[in-house]
């Protein structure tokens, strides 16, 4: 029999043992006031998550019947009826498995705070005590909650107020409701167990030690969700309404990832009637990137929202399979950058104009000029159409003009058919000539790009038995023509979020904010952390001004300054490097909270594949320490993908004496052990402990790239940093002790 257990949070073998209290001894006056309430919500969790077991044991008995049937049966209706009910229980199944995995969330950590809210408006002498989780949960018999959502109304109080605070208020469906915060409690539960409780009091020190606590645990992790620490900023951000763009500027560990993506759970909650997380977009930078994040969503409850990288997306909006693939002819960083800049959206869009015009005057029909003229009244007077809904109202109008003068007239004749050929005809012409792949290699037999351009893109826009060749900056123009002429609306997303945004050119942003329905896009990204060449935004003013030109609409900034990530001695050695070398309208990060080692500075008299045994082994050591400590992930960060092979290959030698697995960049999965990789494969990511390889002028400079590329990878580190220079070498002398 098939069993789905397998795909169950490995907690559920536990249940009745987490919801066993008789171990409790030696409580705290705190634990005492507190443990009722959990083991009440603990019980109740437990009694629901053996129920769903139980129904999945059922269907997994009814799907194996079914199988039985489909293997049996010989009638072929009878087949087809048993294939349907067989994915009818299996569609049952994995929402009985989403469902149990959320209570199990629910059942490990019910809940992270309490407040206590004396309203205005109320007469009841006692306060509102509200207990604050990821998920709600009402008392079937007494209609009381016993936990509230935190992207409730309500919970803002929770996040908004560093603790208890007279005259404060929240909005609630029935208006805005005031009163006095008397209190605000926060709590570690693992495992339905309390390990912390702080009651936290504007100006001490308590929220800071919760907080803390929860940065000192993060090791080795996905990236995880942070509803028990969303910081205040954080919050206004999630909590931010609808139907609006939103940038968000973050230094590198100020959450943007994070902020993206509970803001995408907290308004499927809040506007669950005018969005669907099954038609939302978030773009990501890679795949590992991608596997990293996977996480966050399902434990906030969130599911089926579609996370690609721009190149996927791009290719599934153009049906493009196989076929269609990347040149492997190097690159010309200047024109990858113009063809990825606003002045050749600019000449995207002229070029559309004259494509138009073009297309309209030589359609193969004596009647064209009728077709043209309604076009463009169509496209005057419902500007939302897209141009090939147009282009077949138009001729539709014109062979149903020319009927009714037929009719009128009194002359009849056999002309349906002829029409009818007419119309394939024309259809046919249109269907050619809007060829995007052709249509886009047209371009660079005009004149308006230089002879220069033309040359290089035609040369990587080639064909050879059935292969397109294209290069990956020609995707997003070949988007943003296919959406020109098919129109947003069958790509149309209630929301887009884009991540990494600084590394995108503006006509990928342009595509996407093309297709965010109402304007529901948020970008983000750190203008200190592009170094994916060439770099295309320089100011997000510009980027803001795109959003404004598409949507019509005035784009939400906020910039974000606390590293929530590193240590105050990380943090403290990056800026000494880059103060100076950033523009100084940029702000560098400020460290939260965490103290731990100093930098390490490793030097050797040559590059580290030239080492010999000896000095390898010293590293191999210094890796393997890091795991003795408490590491899970351990980066090892090289200058590009050919470095990064050289040193797995030198590295996964050692794999039994670190005692850990060494990770290819290639393998995609942000996994445990060493993980060998270019900075550029870390961006977004982070580890317990990085190395930065051969910081030297054999990979390295004093130019903006190299730069970034040293602040991209120091800050990937949640607790030490080492870095691996050579003795006397130039780089090394400047950026390390100046």
């Amino acid at each position: 029999m098939q069993t789905f257990k397998q795909y169950l949070h490995p907690l559920y073998r536990d249940v009745d043992k987490v919801a066993d209290f008789s171990d409790l001894k030696n409580l705290s006056t705190l634990e005492e006031e507190e443990y009722p309430n959990l083991k009440r919500v603990v019980h109740i969790k437990r009694d629901s998550i053996k129920n769903l077991i139980q129904r999945l044991e059922q269907l997994q008995e009814e799907l194996e019947h079914q199988i039985s049937l489909i293997d049996t049966e010989s009638d072929l209706d009878e087949r087809a009826a048993a294939k349907k009910i067989y994915n009818q229980i299996l569609s049952k199944i994995r929402e009985i498995v989403d469902r149990t995995n959320n209570e199990i969330i629910a059942l490990d950590s019910p809940y992270f705070g309490k407040i206590q809210f004396k309203p205005y408006d109320s007469r009841a002498e006692k306060p509102l005590s509200l207990y604050i989780g990821k998920f709600a949960l009402i008392d079937e018999q007494t209609h009381i909650p016993l936990i509230t959502d935190w992207r409730s109304p309500v919970a803002n109080l929770y996040y908004q107020n560093s603790g208890p605070k007279d005259d404060v208020s929240f909005q609630a469906p029935s208006g805005e409701r005031k009163g006095d915060l008397l209190q605000k409690r926060q709590f570690q539960i693992s495992r339905g167990r309390i390990s912390g409780i702080y009651d936290a009091k504007s100006g001490n020190v308590a929220a800071d030690e919760f907080l803390l606590s929860q940065l000192n645990e993060r090791l080795g992790k996905k990236l995880q969700d942070i509803v028990s620490t969303i910081q205040a900023q954080q919050n206004e951000i999630i909590r931010d309404g609808l139907n609006k763009p939103i940038l968000i500027q973050g230094v590198a560990g100020s959450g943007k990832t994070t902020i993206l993506l509970h803001r995408l759970a907290y308004i499927f909650y809040a506007y669950k009637e005018q969005i669907s997380s099954n038609n939302s977009l978030i773009i990501a930078p890679n795949q590992m990137f991608i596997d990293y994040v996977s996480d966050v969503l399902p434990n906030l409850g969130v599911s089926k929202v579609d996370t690609e990288t721009y190149l996927f997306w791009g290719k599934s909006v153009l049906g493009w399979d196989n076929r269609f693939t990347i040149s492997n002819k190097k690159p010309n960083l200047d024109i990858k950058a113009y063809k990825g800049s606003l002045e050749f959206l600019d000449i995207l869009e002229r070029y559309f104009e004259k494509f138009e015009e073009d297309l309209l005057e030589n359609i193969p029909y004596s009647r064209r000029d009728i077709i043209e003229k309604r076009y463009y009244e169509l496209k005057k007077e419902f500007p939302n159409i897209d141009m090939t809904e147009r282009l077949d109202l138009a001729m539709d109008y014109a062979f149903a003009k020319k009927q009714f003068k037929q009719g009128r007239t009194g002359f009849y004749d056999a002309t349906n058919d002829i029409d009818m050929n007419l119309k394939r005809d024309i259809s046919s012409y249109f269907r050619r000539k809007c060829n995007i792949y052709s249509l886009y290699r047209d371009l660079f037999k005009t004149d308006l790009v230089n002879k220069e351009v033309s040359k290089y893109s035609l040369e990587g826009l080639t064909q050879s038995g059935g292969i397109r060749n294209y290069r990956m900056e020609d995707l997003a123009p070949m988007v943003y023509l296919h959406l020109k002429i098919n129109g947003t609306k069958p790509y149309e997303k209630d929301y887009v979020m884009v991540d990494e945004a600084q590394d995108m050119s503006f006509v990928e942003l342009a595509t996407l904010i093309m297709v965010s329905k109402a304007g529901n896009i948020t970008i983000a990204g750190d203008l200190a952390q592009s170094i994916i060449a060439p770099f295309y935004i320089r100011d997000w003013d510009d980027v803001i001004n795109l959003v404004k030109d598409i949507t019509k609409k005035d784009t939400e900034y906020y910039q974000l300054q606390r590293c929530y990530r590193t240590t105050i001695e990380i943090v403290d050695f990056a800026n000494k490097i880059f103060e100076g070398r950033f523009p100084k309208s940029y702000k560098l990060p400020e460290a939260v909270l965490r103290h731990g080692d100093e930098v390490g500075i490793l030097e050797y008299d040559r590059d580290i594949k030239d080492l010999g045994k000896d000095k390898i082994e010293e590293l191999v050591s210094l890796i393997k320490d890091q795991f003795k400590k408490g590491a899970v992930t351990c980066a090892l960060l090289c200058r590009d993908r050919d470095h990064a092979d050289t040193l797995y290959s030198i590295f996964k030698e050692y794999e039994d004496v670190i005692e850990r697995q060494v990770v290819s960049y290639k393998e995609f999965d942000y996994k445990g052990g060493l993980q060998v990789l270019p900075v550029e494969n870390a961006k977004g990511l982070e580890f317990d402990t990085v190395i930065f390889a051969d910081l030297n002028s054999n990979y390295y400079g004093e130019d903006e790239l190299s730069i970034r590329l040293l602040y991209v990878g120091i800050t990937r580190a949640l607790h030490r940093v080492f870095v691996v220079t050579k003795k006397d070498d130039s780089v090394t002398e400047v950026l390390l002790k100046d």
